[in-house]
């Protein structure tokens, strides 16, 4: 990640990106509100700059979404491409964006239905992963495994088969990114 330029990556930085868009564009993209008041990637840009700030006090909130507005893509992607170690094999135009206060509880177990294993990429905060893995495995692995990522992290795994759960660590709140690949 290190000729990466994610640094601009914020609230506010996605706030001002999708402001020169129609959000109705957005409706078919996935969104995912997980356990907060949002129902839509509009009304999360449209909250109050302290919450969206993570200020103490305010509600926390965890959100994802997957972005298939091709200039919002293009502009995204000027900052940040495939990690190095997939070579070209992306699969899809649309990234997911996961982000949230910090100590809250992200996504809860679930697996996903997409087409392809994906990347993940930890831009900023920390995040707990846990992963069940596939009925296969469960009677030579261990029953869960964790990771911790940190900025700079990307790791890999087939989110169609392995049941996974996210949680935001302590500290500074977190932003990843991730697309599919094959």
């Amino acid at each position: 990640m290190k000729d990466w330029a994610t640094a601009i990556f914020s609230f506010n930085y996605f706030k001002s990106l999708y402001a020169n868009v129609s959000l109705d564009r957005n409706k078919d993209c996935q969104f995912f509100q997980y356990k907060t008041d949002f129902s839509t990637l509009e009304d999360v840009f449209n909250m109050e700059p302290d919450r969206a700030a993570f200020k103490p006090g305010t509600e926390p909130w965890y959100i994802g979404w997957s972005n298939c507005i091709p200039e919002v893509a293009a502009e995204l992607r000027k900052h940040y491409k495939v990690p190095y170690f997939l070579g070209q094999s992306e699969r899809t135009r649309d990234d997911w964006m996961f982000m949230g206060s910090p100590g809250y509880k992200g996504a809860p177990l679930h697996i996903d239905w997409v087409e392809y294993n994906s990347w993940q990429a930890q831009i900023r905060g920390r995040k707990r992963w846990t992963f069940i893995p596939p009925p296969e495995c469960w009677y030579s692995c261990p029953h869960r495994h964790h990771i911790t990522v940190s900025p700079g992290n990307i790791f890999v795994f087939d989110s169609n088969r392995w049941f996974h759960s996210t949680e935001v660590l302590e500290g500074e709140y977190s932003l990843t990114i991730g697309a599919e690949y094959d």
